[in-house]
């Protein structure tokens, strides 16, 4: 049974799981749109976070064997974020009308991947987290979602659809994605102020507040509000 000091330093992993059922309860909501494989990055989100803490708190478990880097986890969320960025920016593509907008989109991708690339060379993977390459695949995330809105004005479709489940994602992503990257990056730069002003907690209470908003856009959402 989970001790409640792992729940207290841990509950936004239950929100994940949550968001997960929920998910796959609503599925036959959205399972033939462009967020059809959303549940398995949710899935692969939470996975990932147990298996990050896994890493972080025992020693036993480990993806190396120098025990130098026993309790170093940054390289699966490395791959987790090239992983989650693509979704979206594959999603935004595929929902967006304006040609103009999808090569946007494109090059978005392009940058993300070159950031990735290029931040290895200066960065080891293993040993830390590509945060500069984080915070630029972010904010090209949130721009993103900004020609999704500009794409809806130009299609005279209302911004605000409270039954339209892409809405609520896309609110959420802004939201925590505008912020987001500043705080992590300030963690891995600035231990001093991550601390100070308890920055942790902030990004935990982001992180709460992005999937609560997923959850009430699976609850909320329409099938034929979809687009």
């Amino acid at each position: 049974m989970l001790s409640m000091s792992f729940i207290k330093d841990n509950y936004y992993m239950i929100i994940y799981a949550v968001t997960l059922f929920i998910s796959l309860t609503t599925y036959k909501k959205y399972y033939d749109t462009a967020l059809k494989y959303f549940p398995i990055i949710i899935a692969y989100t939470f996975l990932n976070e147990v298996l990050g803490y896994l890493v972080r708190t025992y020693d036993e478990i480990s993806f190396f064997q120098n025990v130098k880097y026993s309790n170093f986890n940054d390289v699966i969320y490395n791959i987790y974020a090239i992983i989650f960025f693509c979704f979206f920016y594959f999603v935004y593509r595929q929902l967006i009308h304006n040609r103009s907008y999808k090569k946007w989109i494109i090059i978005s991708t392009i940058i993300s991947l070159l950031a990735y690339l290029t931040s290895t060379i200066f960065q080891n993977p293993l040993e830390t987290n590509l945060y500069y390459a984080l915070a630029i695949s972010s904010w090209l995330l949130v721009f993103c979602v900004i020609l999704y809105f500009k794409d809806k004005v130009q299609q005279q479709e209302d911004l605000i659809q409270k039954h339209n489940l892409m809405f609520w994602v896309s609110i959420a992503l802004i939201i925590f994605y505008s912020v987001f990257p500043i705080i992590y990056v300030i963690g891995y730069t600035d231990y001093d102020t991550w601390t100070k002003y308890e920055l942790r907690s902030v990004l935990r209470v982001l992180i709460v507040i992005m999937y609560s908003l997923f959850i009430f856009g699976f609850i909320k959402g329409r099938r034929l509000a979809f687009r």
